[in-house]
Formats: C-alpha cells, structure tokens, sequence
C-alpha cells in the first residue's frame, strides 16, 4: 500500500507530503489540485512502462498526457527542478527531474528510490478516467495477456471482454461477497452489485475473437419475469458508464490500487451511496482506493459504512483540497475525519455542503 505521497513543484503544488489509507476521498472546488495527486502516480507509472531503468518523466503516454515541461512546472518554483514521490510498505521512492519547457521527457537530475513499489509498477494498478465507456454498438477487445494483468483500459472498455472471460472466476476479495453461501464467481457477485447500484439490471456480453469486438446487452428483472435483451444504446447511460468501475473493484486483489475519477458519474444518488459502500468493502479487504469525486452520496455511503462497522474509520481518509487566500492562494488541503458514528469531525466551508447552503436559502 502507498501509504503517503510526496510533491514538489509539480503544477499547482510547490510541495506536498499527503498521508495516505486503504481508503482515500479527494475532493474540492475544480482546478485545486485533486487531479495532479492522482496524475503524480500515473506519470510515474507510465514513465515506468515507457523505458525502462525508468529515466525520465514521461508526461504523455498510457495514462495521461499533460503537454510539456512548461505545463507541468510550478509556476512560482524557486528552482526549475520537480520532484514526486511515495512511501509504500514496501519501501521509498523520490525521483528528481531536470526541467526542459518544450520537453515532454523530463530527465532524471536524482533518483533516491530504494525500491520499486510492486503495486505502483508491476501490474497492481487499476485505473479508471472520469471518460468512462458509453453505449454503443460494439466495443474493442485486446489481448489475454493485457486481460490478465486487468489492463482495462482508462475508459474500462476491456472491462467487458474480462467478464466475458472471467466471469466464473473466484472473487478474491471475501468482504466483497455479497452475501455468506452466495456463488462468489465474477459474474455472480456483479449481478448482486449491480442490483444494488441499478436495481433490476443484468448485464451480458458476447466477445466476438475474429472481429475484435465486444457487444454488452442487458435484461431486466421484472418481478419473477425477465425481460428480453437490449444493446447497450437503448437503456440508461448510467449503467454502461459505472459497469467497468464495478467490474474493476471486484476483480481487484489485496495489494492493488484502484484509481477512479468520479465514480458517481451518471449514476442515481441512491446508487452513488452504494458506490461508496462498495469502495468502502474493497477497502477493508486489502484494495487500496483512489477516488476523486464531488459526490456527498459516495461521502455518505462511506460514512455510513463506518458506522455500520464494514470498515474502521482508521481506514478511511477523506481530503479536502483548497485554495487558501490568507497565503496567496497556495493550494493546500484538510482532512476531515469520519467518526465511530459517521459523523466528521470537521465540517470545511466547501466541503461536499451544497445541499446545505441551498436548502438553509430555501428555509
């Protein structure tokens, strides 16, 4: 597990140390460096895959692309140098680049790594982009070998192919089994996720080798009944949307990372909480969680999840991120901690409080 991150001069941060938990809510205006804490690890692991001995930055690639060195630079930086870094369970790693403006390969001016993180570098990060996939006729499918190492792709479309694989495999994660003496295949415990976050909703997908296509359906569950399958394009955006999410959170095994950007994206509220419940059981089961959201549902399903006791709250970071005005507008952040009962013991202006502010107008 990552357990802290490290920045310095990387786009909005001059330098950052942020603790880390199996569990981890970053959330906060737009534009207040959410983003670039998630893009630090995901630059490190594509320079990784790029070349290797890893040395340089490479700032576009599999996972992202965020243009030159000018870019990415701090722009109040004292010295024309970034750096980024983690401390994991398995050691530290700190690496130093020169910097170049029109590059899109930053050099190594000094790498301190004393290992390289097993979850970080080699296959043990899954991720998914706020571009997730959308409804349509067919979808691409890859090689078993990318399958293997659940390369979903960022926008989860490989997701599909997977299930159709590897469905009947066991889901390794036990707090994910829905319920004790339930069949815990892939596919049997989404079908029971899935009706908890799209109640009623069966996905199918049919994987055609020779064309390199996938093609997703879906039944309803209506009372005893089902009814006949649909493509994708004729039912609710939503469910193609969050269905590699939740194809990748049970698929992940202790020790991995899941990466989301807004997993809440298109979802009903209601589903959203479950999300977070779901985020929340991965969690304790040894998946470490990376989520960037504006959700308070996916807060709440979290909360709701300590004070259920299905995860501790010692598991669970939640950070807010911010601009503070009192110290020219440095981006820095708090993190709110969630009690034994769901409560927080602190409350930020900003914080996921919207639906106060509006409802304290209405009254």
């Amino acid at each position: 597990m990552i357990q802290e991150i490290y920045l310095k001069n990387f786009k909005c941060f001059d330098n950052l140390s942020l603790p880390l938990y199996p569990v981890n809510v970053f959330t906060g205006l737009n534009g207040v460096g959410k983003s670039t804490v998630i893009q630090s690890l995901l630059l490190l692991r594509q320079s990784y895959l790029a070349m290797q001995p890893m040395s340089g930055l490479v700032l576009n690639g599999r996972y992202v692309h965020l243009g030159n060195g000018r870019d990415v630079l701090y722009e109040k930086a004292s010295e024309e140098a970034l750096g980024l870094g983690f401390r994991s369970n398995q050691g530290n790693a700190w690496f130093e680049y020169d910097y170049i403006p029109d590059s899109d390969i930053l050099p190594i001016k000094n790498n301190s790594a004393t290992t390289a993180s097993g979850e970080l570098f080699h296959n043990r990060l899954i991720y998914l982009s706020a571009y997730r996939i959308e409804p349509k006729e067919l979808y691409r499918i890859t090689n078993e070998d990318d399958l293997r190492n659940r390369e979903f792709g960022n926008s989860g479309e490989f997701a599909l192919q997977y299930l159709s694989i590897h469905g009947n495999d066991t889901v390794k994660n036990p707090y994910l089994i829905f319920e004790k003496g339930t069949e815990n295949g892939l596919a049997n415990q989404l079908k029971f996720w899935m009706d908890r976050i799209a109640p009623g909703v069966m996905a199918g997908v049919t994987v055609n080798s020779q064309l390199r296509t996938s093609e997703l359906r879906y039944e309803f569950v209506e009372g005893k009944e089902k009814t006949n399958s649909y493509k994708s394009m004729n039912v609710g955006f939503g469910i193609t949307y969050v269905l590699p999410l939740i194809i990748a959170l049970l698929s992940a095994e202790p020790g991995d990372i899941v990466v989301l950007e807004n997993p809440e994206a298109h979802i009903h509220p209601a589903g959203q909480r479950m999300l977070g419940e779901l985020m929340a059981m991965a969690g304790r089961g040894g998946v470490q969680i990376l989520a960037e959201t504006h959700s308070d549902h996916i807060l709440n399903g979290l909360r709701l999840a300590v004070k259920n006791e299905k995860i501790s709250t010692n598991m669970v970071g939640l950070v807010f991120f911010y601009k503070d005005s009192t110290d020219s507008y440095r981006h820095k952040y708090v993190t709110p901690r969630i009690a034994p009962d769901g409560r927080l013991d602190i409350w930020p202006d900003g914080f996921l409080d919207e639906w106060d502010k509006a409802l304290y107008e209405l009254i």
